[in-house]
């Protein structure tokens, strides 16, 4: 026997009792776990159901692709075409400076003046706590009820004109 076998045949003696408890250990793990792995097929499997539904539309998808590709690089292709005539025939127009308008300073500034400058109306007198009622305001109404409604005075006698409106405002 030469040293080759022998290392061979010593090997399979010392190796092959671990070989075989591993062996019966993956399957004990096997049948164990065979109720999850059976759980983890029907999860996969629906959860790829939208990837399955969606693939009944692979044709839109490949013709709407397309469309894009054909649709940005015309585009492109006319924008970059384009530009370099405008560029060509020096036709680029140069945006007129517009009057900016306020700014906050001069707003702020404006305010303080129109406040420095604004006259306030003199106060009010004070309310007296019993009110007087002249004497002709009283003689001018006591008999309000007592009167024609219909007098010539009246303003239910009298008609409300209405003017024309000749302005081009549109009110």
């Amino acid at each position: 026997m030469d040293y080759l076998t022998l290392l061979k045949l010593l090997s399979l003696y010392l190796f092959y009792p671990i070989f075989l408890f591993l062996k019966y250990v993956g399957l004990l793990l096997v049948a164990v776990a065979a109720p999850f792995l059976h759980l983890a097929h029907y999860l996969l499997h629906g959860c790829m159901w939208p990837l399955r539904f969606l693939a009944k539309f692979e044709t839109l998808y490949i013709f709407v692709g397309a469309a894009l590709l054909v649709g940005v690089v015309t585009g492109a292709t006319l924008h970059y075409a384009s530009a370099f005539l405008i560029a060509l025939m020096n036709l680029e127009s140069q945006p007129e400076e517009e009057p900016r308008g306020r700014t906050m300073a001069s707003y702020r500034a404006e305010r303080k003046d129109k406040l420095q400058h604004e006259t306030r109306p003199p106060p009010r007198p004070p309310v007296s706590t019993s009110p007087r009622i002249e004497s002709t305001f009283k003689d001018k109404f006591s008999n309000f009820r007592e009167r024609d409604t219909y007098s010539e005075r009246s303003l239910l006698t009298s008609t409300i004109l209405e003017e024309d409106d000749s302005s081009d405002a549109g009110f």
